[in-house]
């Protein structure tokens, strides 16, 4: 016979007391490993140049490198794919055959043991840097993550340190502070929902707008949204395409077609949106309407899925206070419109279910169809998981009306009609796409757009790049963003379908990008950015989960709750207080080497009827001008010309050929110095013809 005691939230049994001893022992060891490996954390931090600048770690990574090219060969392929498989038939087999009795003990736990190994794996390679197996040429001057392997051991080392520190507050965490923090989350959870979503939405477009207006000076600053922007004009104009100028080497701009016709790259969606924002002169403004639009739609998705009101107003809030949303809602991009099309596909995708009403699915169908005129590849990599399973429940389950299908699958297919009608009437073919017409290919495996064709072993690093990125921005936090979603398949826990349909569609997006040549870390890992709110939504169902698997594990459930939310706090606090400063100061200099001083000296000046050149020779060594500083003024353009100020690529003694079509306007010339943030305006002498550019012309800065 055996009695029980209750110790520190422990059920412990009559072999007693000397177990009770040995755990709280324990938690004193959890709590002095989980200081040390701040400390530890701390020193590295401090010398981190110095063991970066040494030898050993320049050795290192060269033997690393020289690892890597052959685990990316063919030969390792040819034996590595093999062995994959036949550990993934060994896990079904092992899950479905293993019986007591019948197989060796640790057969019937393969499944299990597989599963989490597959998940550290996974989870390593999201923070494991792989610059140095990049040896070659880099497309962007933002590809990698600032993320060495020094800082993946500081992040490991802040992981294993607040774990252990955890552990010691799931039983010794003072009652006070709990008591405290259960009554500061009962407040919030008692907050009435119609009255919590309006100051989310308040707050989302308030926040947005002044980052969209102060800090990236309401204009756009990456060339992508720079030619969409441009194409929005056109589309106002009431035309596809504008008419060549002719001298169209002087308004050449990254991402802009000018063969036969001048008009930017991209699918029609975006542009289209912007086009609304131009009629109201705030197209600055589309971005933080969106993404404030966006919050909305993804209430309304938890509310549908989820009945426990903690799920809605912690994920609401969750998204809301990431930078990587914030910033990218604010910002002229078009991946804030495909994110809110792809929420309004999932709201109505969702209503399919519980509705008799065929309207859902209509509308289902036009937000996944609109969202590939805006982004094909990430609407269809999204969308496939979602479109599979609702064939299954029409076949298969009879959960769904075929003819909700059928409306779904007409709507979709609507959207894909205009998309090709689109393709024809400007680049001549339903299958040509802009970037086709622009580059000669889409730039998947084994091509480029520009530099070297994508290998395998870029699709690693590229996807590498892009998931370190995601751990880091999405939410800031001094711990890895992604830590509670792997918690959440790694415990036992009860997922529903939802969650694994946006597990697979966040898989299914992330493997169609490995696919694709470019990468960069624009505002974050863009390419991304529409599988955030679904991020957002299984890390909030690894937290939650967490304390009822740590309850039968014999923890404490109020301290462990209490424990968490005060981590979460923690989190939220380093993020506001340490990267969003550094954050603000980089988006708000001039980011991505575009700003708005040209035209603001020019609007102080009164500058009117004037071509303005626009020298962007730099670096000195360069052959032709480096567009990207040229998106300064081309954004201002008018695309039939027509407006006060032109704004031309200065091309040194062919200027005079561009004067000649403008004989009544005035000339100036722009000159970039100091990487860019200071320039000079300087009236160019109309007899001289530009031939050239001395100290004689008059400085009117």
């Amino acid at each position: 016979m055996t009695t029980s005691s209750t110790n520190a939230g422990f059920n412990i049994n009559n072999t007693g007391e000397k177990g009770a001893v040995i755990f709280h022992r324990r938690l004193n060891v959890f709590l002095a490993l989980g200081i040390l490996c701040y400390i530890t954390a701390l020193v590295l931090s401090y010398f981190q140049n110095e063991i970066t600048s040494s030898f050993f770690i320049k050795q290192l990574g060269s033997s690393l490198a020289a690892i890597a090219d052959y685990l990316w060969s063919i030969s390792s392929a040819v034996i590595t794919i093999p062995v994959f498989f036949s550990i993934l038939w060994l896990y079904y087999y092992a899950k479905n055959k293993g019986k007591p009795g019948k197989h060796p003990k640790w057969f019937i736990h393969f499944p299990s043991f597989s599963k989490f190994s597959l998940l550290f794996l996974f989870f390593i390679f999201t923070l494991f840097p792989l610059r140095w197996a990049q040896r070659s040429f880099t497309r962007s001057l933002e590809s990698f993550p600032n993320f060495t392997i020094i800082d993946f051991i500081l992040a490991f080392l802040s992981l294993a340190g607040t774990i252990l520190c955890c552990l010691y507050c799931f039983e010794k965490l003072p009652l006070k502070i709990v008591t405290l923090i259960e009554k500061v989350t009962l407040r919030f959870f008692k907050w009435r929902k119609p009255f919590f979503i309006a100051s989310l939405l308040m707050i989302s477009l308030l926040a947005t707008g002044i980052i969209a207006y102060i800090i990236l000076d309401h204009i756009p600053h990456v060339q992508d949204s720079i030619a969409q922007l441009f194409q929005a004009k056109i589309f106002k104009m009431g035309k596809l395409y504008a008419p060549l100028p002719s001298h169209k080497e002087f308004f050449d701009y990254s991402n802009i077609i000018n063969d036969d016709k001048w008009y930017s790259q991209y699918t029609p969606g975006h542009p289209l949106l912007l086009m609304l924002g131009l009629y109201l002169g705030v197209p600055w403004l589309i971005g933080p309407f969106l993404g404030t639009l966006s919050l909305l739609i993804f209430f309304l998705v938890i509310k549908t899925i989820y009945s426990d009101r903690r799920m809605l107003y912690l994920s609401c809030s969750l998204l809301l206070l990431s930078p990587f949303f914030l910033f990218m809602s604010s910002n002229h991009m078009n991946h804030s419109s495909t994110m809110f099309f792809i929420l309004l596909f999932v709201f109505c995708y969702l209503r399919m279910f519980s509705s008799d009403s065929f309207t859902y699915a209509v509308i289902s169908g036009l937000s996944l169809g609109y969202a590939m005129t805006i982004r094909p590849l990430t609407a269809v990599a999204i969308g496939t998981p979602f479109v599979c399973y609702l064939l299954y429940c029409t076949l298969q389950k009879r959960e769904i009306n075929i003819k909700k299908s059928l409306s779904f699958f007409a709507a979709v297919s609507l959207m894909a009609l205009l998309l090709l009608l689109y393709n024809t009437l400007t680049n001549g073919h339903p299958f040509l796409f802009g970037y086709q017409q622009k580059y000669q290919t889409l730039g998947f495996l084994g091509s480029a757009q520009f530099g070297p064709s994508l290998t395998l072993k870029g699709g690693v690093i590229n996807t590498s790049n892009n998931l370190i990125g995601l751990n880091l921005y999405l939410f800031e936090w001094p711990l890895p963003s992604l830590i509670f979603t792997f918690i959440l398949f790694a415990i036992p826990v009860r997922k529903n379908r939802w969650d694994y349909l946006f597990l697979f569609s966040s898989l299914t997006l992330i493997v169609s990008y490995f696919f694709y040549y470019y990468q960069d870390l624009c505002f974050g890992p863009r390419f991304y950015y529409s599988i955030t709110p679904f991020i957002v939504i299984l890390s909030m169902r690894g937290f939650l989960e967490l304390p009822h698997w740590l309850e039968e594990k014999r923890f404490d459930k109020r301290k462990t709750k209490a424990s968490l939310y005060l981590l979460l706090f923690l989190c939220f606090l380093y993020s506001f207080a340490v990267p969003l400063p550094s954050l603000i100061k980089k988006y708000s200099n001039d980011y991505s080497f575009v700003t708005d001083k040209i035209q603001d000296a020019v609007q102080k000046q009164r500058i009117t009827n004037a071509v303005i050149f626009i020298d962007t020779w730099f670096p000195p060594h360069i052959t032709k001008p480096n567009l990207i500083l040229y998106g300064s003024g081309f954004q201002f353009n008018s695309p039939d010309l027509h407006g006060e100020i032109i704004y031309a690529l200065d091309l040194k003694d062919r200027n005079s050929e561009l004067m000649k079509d403008f004989p009544s306007r005035k000339y100036y010339l722009c000159k970039f110095y100091s990487f860019f943030s200071d320039f000079k305006l300087l009236k160019l002498n109309e007899e001289r013809k530009f031939k050239s550019h001395t100290s004689e012309n008059s400085n009117v800065r």
